[in-house]
């Protein structure tokens, strides 16, 4: 029964109780909370839990565990040191994001033989190991064969929205600005009441530079009718528009994002890189662009 209670702080998101207490259980208890976490986007207590765990048993899955956790807070030479132990053995299961670890630190053969691993071992029809692999291939420059992996994915889902957007990024790369507006634009219509479908467009005019269009649309929203994380990605998206783009700041803004960072319990992952690229490329503000990023961390 006790054993249980440790999970229970889990599920209620009392996680500084768990970071207080989780000493006190058994090996087998505070895994099976390590691994609920990591699927709830919860990273950085869950890192500390593995960090316990591998200071008992030196396992695979462990150091898999970690690994995630560690380049789903965008840490990705640490996530690479342990999913190398994970897979130095053996294993399979988890080769998609291996691929994905190999690929972030600019291994890219390796990476290769590691998206065909995962595509021959259970991963062909995973819409996020598909999609991930068409950026690779894109970021491989096989532009050919990223553009067939995209429609696959698309074809399987048209509402998967990470694919989406990275489709039409990648249509924008190929001067097919047409095209591109119009997957952002359909998506739009087929799944109206789609939030992320909504953030997607929001992020996809900044990139654009259609700062007026951005405006009308972000208002149109209804922000403070929204659930609290798309409250607080929008919130950001507003800052990062308004504000770091211009090479400004807003203490006000910045405070009234933190308290909203503060009241959703979960942490919320995204992808951020072309946001990050942008900002570098008008000599912006990096340091306090990641800093908003992080905060969305748990």
């Amino acid at each position: 029964m006790l054993e249980n209670e440790l999970m229970n702080l889990a599920r209620n998101q009392e996680y500084e109780k768990i970071i207080n207490e989780y000493q006190g259980y058994a090996i087998a208890s505070i895994a099976e909370v390590a691994d609920f976490l990591r699927t709830k986007d919860v990273y950085k207590v869950t890192t500390l839990l593995y960090q316990h765990l591998l200071k008992h048993q030196d396992t695979p899955d462990f150091h898999y565990g970690i690994g995630q956790c560690y380049g789903k807070t965008y840490d990705y030479t640490t996530a690479l040191h342990h999913l190398e132990q994970a897979f130095s053995t053996n294993r399979s299961e988890g080769a998609n994001y291996y691929a994905y670890i190999l690929e972030r630190n600019f291994l890219m053969e390796r990476a290769d033989e590691w998206y065909q691993k995962a595509l021959q071992n259970g991963y062909d029809n995973d819409l996020w190991t598909l999609s991930h692999y068409a950026y690779f291939l894109e970021k491989y420059n096989r532009l050919e064969a990223a553009e067939q992996v995209y429609n696959d994915v698309l074809t399987k889902n048209p509402a998967y929205t990470w694919a989406v957007k990275r489709y039409a990024i990648f249509l924008l790369k190929q001067n097919d600005s047409n095209r591109s507006v119009r997957v952002m634009q359909d998506a739009l219509q087929k799944f109206p009441h789609n939030p992320f479908v909504k953030l997607n467009y929001l992020e996809y005019l900044i990139i654009q530079d259609m700062l007026e269009e951005y405006d009308e649309y972000s208002q149109s929203l209804g922000c403070d009718e929204l659930v609290l994380p798309f409250q607080i990605l929008i919130d950001l998206f507003d800052y990062f528009c308004y504000f770091l783009l211009q090479g400004k700041t807003n203490s006000e803004r910045i405070k009234l994002y933190e308290e909203k960072v503060k009241k959703y319990k979960d942490g919320i992952h995204r992808d951020f890189d072309d946001l990050t690229e942008l900002l570098a490329s008008k000599n912006g503000n990096l340091v306090e662009w990641k800093r908003l990023i992080n905060a969305l961390l748990v």
